[in-house]
């Protein structure tokens, strides 16, 4: 008979088996991490060019900031390429890859602005010299733009060359920043509308990398549909129709007249639901009802799930009125535009009805995907203060689930909703079984307990971020909405940080806060929780 291993060995063999495992899942993440900072050296590619082509002072920022990512990312791809190959992508994985990817990205997104600021050829960060983009000289501003973009929020805290009536602006009302700047961050916001957890998936499938896990973990919204068999065909469907709906509203554009570096700059952050623009003025700064019109209606398709375009263009149109979702959607857009173009006419300020319409549609649209673009300055509708109040609630809509848009989703309230009706009927019917339903189908427990969870975590970090903002000096309008706009990937919001001023009046800490609560709002709040609880470290 084999004589028995001592149980100290066998206590080692586990320990050593431990330790295995935990190398090869910690290899998987830096592998798959990796792969995503060379994805995004790729997307510096198109600013290094432009840069080059105008011979512009952002050229060597770029270029070396390409570089960095790439180096960075190989670094840490090539060396643990062996390992992701031999283990699969698991629950605890999927969220480190998600949720460090993100903050990574960024985190050297941020590079292109600063070293923009601190390479331009007589130096921008010299304290006599007040240049367009000397806002950059500090990293915590170069990081604020780059997550407010990568995440969709559309928030800025740029001052000099971009926001109002300063020296690096442009008569026409352009933005003074060099090309490259102002394409790197369309780039950043395109990239985040649909997620580049979801690029790399389409891509890392090609070696042998699964991750239905990652979908789950990045994607908007209570419960992605899976529309292939394969993840991999999963996200390559959804960024075909993103690129599609991109193709047609830089047609349309263009067909309007806007130049074309502009039209691609605005077809990006339209479609993201972003909101950065080349103007000062974002889309007012045109003056052109066309382009307002054209934009708002590319806003709204963008805060639709992504999944439900798709059926439509398989010529499944139904897949819209079917789902419950969309229509509440579309009803709280048309009574929002209905009230606020009423407000507006009622008060008599000299507008028409089809201004009116045309500003209402344009700012519940751009509100209530979390786009963040501006055709006027919504903050001195003083006068209309029904049309204000509408505003304000919108922030705290946010589109679809599958969507662009950020925010809390027209399903949770829909859950919600649902959730307490069945409360109430049951205080009448205590004996009662009733399911929550929705589009006909008794939603799970599950989803159910989800739901509520979010909502009071929603809840929690806005009275946190409000009362940090407040401490920190901020009025309390001012601190309530930069709150719910970052939280919510919104952009502007009220007070010193409306849709004409800018997060440049944010102490360092606050802005550290804002990006927080940017990053938590994108990934849904959850991806970045599971990461401190104690009891997702344990094994």
């Amino acid at each position: 008979m084999r004589e028995q291993r001592p149980a100290d060995d066998r206590a080692a063999a586990r320990g050593m088996r431990r330790r295995t495992s935990w190398l090869l899942r910690l290899g998987l993440v830096l592998n798959l991490v990796g792969g995503l900072m060379v994805l995004l050296a790729g997307a510096m590619l198109p600013s290094v060019a432009i840069a080059a082509y105008d011979d512009a002072p952002d050229l060597l920022g770029h270029a070396w900031a390409t570089g960095l990512s790439a180096g960075l990312g190989l670094l840490l791809f090539v060396p643990t390429y062996r390992w992701a190959r031999r283990t699969p992508v698991g629950h605890r994985e999927g969220f480190l890859i998600v949720g460090i990817g993100w903050l990574a990205s960024g985190l050297i997104g941020a590079l292109p602005y600063w070293l923009y600021a601190h390479l331009a050829p007589g130096g921008l960060c010299l304290p006599e010299v007040m240049a367009v983009g000397s806002d950059f000289c500090s990293y915590t501003a170069a990081a604020f733009e780059s997550i407010s973009g990568i995440t969709t929020t559309g928030a800025s805290n740029i001052t000099d060359g971009l926001w109002g009536d300063t020296p690096g602006e442009t008569p026409d009302g352009r933005a003074g920043l060099p090309r490259g700047i102002l394409l790197w961050r369309a780039m950043t916001h395109y990239l985040g509308g649909m997620g580049m957890i979801v690029l790399g998936v389409a891509i890392l499938p090609l070696l042998g990398v699964g991750g239905m896990q990652l979908l789950k973990a990045e994607l908007p919204g209570p419960s992605p549909d899976k529309l292939a068999p394969r993840v991999g065909e999963t996200a390559a469907i959804l960024w075909k129709v993103y690129l599609l709906f991109s193709a047609v509203l830089f047609m349309l554009l263009s067909a309007g007249g806007m130049d074309a570096f502009e039209a691609i700059c605005h077809a990006m952050s339209t479609m993201a639901t972003g909101g950065f623009s080349t103007r000062a003025l974002s889309v007012g700064g045109f003056g052109s009802a066309y382009f307002e019109w054209v934009i708002t209606a590319f806003m709204w398709i963008g805060g639709m799930s992504f999944t439900l375009h798709f059926l439509a263009l398989q010529g499944r149109l139904r897949a819209y009125w079917k789902d419950p979702e969309w229509r509440a959607y579309c009803g709280i857009c048309l009574v929002a535009i209905t009230v606020i173009a009423w407000s507006l006419l009622a008060a008599d300020q000299g507008f028409g009805f089809g201004e009116a319409l045309r500003m209402a549609a344009f700012q519940t649209v751009a509100i209530i995907t979390t786009s963040g673009f501006a055709s006027v300055d919504y903050e001195q509708w003083t006068y209309a203060p029904t049309a204000l109040l509408f505003i304000t609630l919108l922030k705290f809509v946010g589109g679809c689930a599958g969507s662009t848009s950020g925010g809390f989703k027209v399903v949770r309230h829909l859950l919600l909703a649902k959730m307490w009706m069945r409360e109430l009927f049951f205080l009448n019917h205590p004996r009662a079984v009733r399911p929550v339903r929705l589009g006909g189908r008794a939603v799970e427990p599950a989803v159910i307990r989800s739901v509520a969870g979010f909502a009071g975590a929603y809840i929690a970090l806005l009275v946190l971020g409000t009362i940090f903002f407040s401490l920190d000096g901020q009025d309390v309008q001012t601190a309530f909405t930069a709150a719910a706009a970052s939280l919510g990937n919104v952009g502007p919001g009220l007070g010193d940080v409306g849709p004409h001023d800018n997060y440049a009046v944010l102490s360092t800490q606050s802005k550290w806060v804002s990006m927080t609560l940017m990053v938590f709002g994108r990934l849904e709040i959850y991806t970045l929780l599971m990461l401190v609880t104690p009891a997702f470290w344990r094994r």
